[in-house]
């Protein structure tokens, strides 16, 4: 009958439901978080406080733990002191609330809670969980009219996604880091003015996790529009004489150089005709005709004086006559 009576009093492993004082609730069951950002998991536990003492308190994920998360791995535990995303906000009392920083996408999940105190079979799981779904947080642009650049007048709407929901959620809007009057995940424009141009960031918040995206536009001003067109239209004048200017000096170019040759050019060109001129004349001119004629002429002499003069012979006077 004591052993009974024992084991009606003594608390075991079971549902978050109270049962003899024993329990852990979860005012939050499925919690939508934004990747990147932070997340709260609420959590309450009770168990009697008369004779007992928390000595452990545990944070485990179902997807790599069983059903009373009775054994490791888990993503908290206060016997050890380890540094990660998860930390633990409560007491010994009856706060069991779980911070988790730079929330990622592989931490959607179940979560449960286990807490054991210092009394044999003095434990509890609370069963099920807290189911977390982490989701991007992004502001599109979307262009109702108009197209290119954004000009005065032209329509859009900036919208805020969210790709999980949360029933406490909502969503604001601010330009420059200053709040606007208005919010809602879609931001209007009917009729953009330069005016309109800045950093708008929608910032979604709910009671138990929040983040924010940024985008920039810039609507141009009207005059300078009107300015940049000119501008262009100059350029593209200015462009066109000045190639319009390059190919006619190409022309010029191209037309002296087929009518004056370099000087080396006419230099070969002169010489080869000169020597042609030169090898016809020579062929053209009739060379003159040479005659040769001998004449002899014999005078008369003195009277010799003497043997000797007599001894000597007659003198012959040859003289060549070119005739020409």
């Amino acid at each position: 009958m004591m052993i009974l009576l024992l084991m009606s009093i003594l608390p075991i492993d079971g549902y978050s439901t109270n049962k003899d004082g024993w329990s852990v609730f979860y005012p939050e069951r499925n919690i939508c978080a934004v990747r990147g950002f932070s997340a709260t998991l609420p959590c309450n536990y009770s168990y009697p406080q008369s004779g007992y003492k928390v000595v452990q308190k545990l944070w485990c994920s179902m997807d790599s733990n069983s059903k009373w998360c009775v054994k490791p791995p888990y993503v908290y535990d206060s016997t050890l002191n380890v540094t990660s995303d998860f930390v633990y906000g409560g007491d010994d009392k009856s706060n069991c609330t779980l911070f988790i920083q730079n929330v990622k996408f592989y931490y959607s999940g179940e979560y449960r809670f286990r807490f054991i105190t210092d009394v044999t079979g003095g434990k509890w799981t609370g069963d099920p969980g807290v189911t977390l779904t982490v989701s991007d947080l992004k502001v599109e642009l979307i262009r109702l009219s108009g197209n290119g650049t954004l000009k005065p007048g032209d329509s859009l709407n900036l919208t805020c996604h969210v790709y999980c929901t949360h029933s406490s959620s909502q969503t604001v809007w601010s330009k420059n880091n200053q709040n606007l009057d208005r919010s809602g995940p879609v931001l209007h424009f009917p009729s953009l003015t330069a005016e309109d141009s800045g950093n708008y960031t929608c910032t979604w918040n709910s009671s138990v996790s929040s983040g924010s995206d940024t985008i920039s536009i810039y609507v141009e001003d009207s005059t300078i529009a009107g300015l940049k067109t000119s501008i262009f239209i100059i350029m593209l004048v200015v462009s066109g004489v000045i190639l319009i200017g390059l190919v006619m000096a190409a022309i010029i170019y191209n037309l002296q150089r087929r009518k004056i040759k370099t000087p080396e050019e006419n230099k070969g060109q002169s010489g080869e005709k000169t020597q042609t001129h030169l090898d016809q004349d020579q062929d053209q001119v009739p060379q003159p005709e040479v005659t040769y004629a001998t004449l002899s002429i014999k005078t008369n002499k003195p009277p010799e004086k003497n043997v000797q003069d007599d001894q000597q012979d007659d003198s012959v006077i040859y003289s060549d006559i070119k005739l020409h």
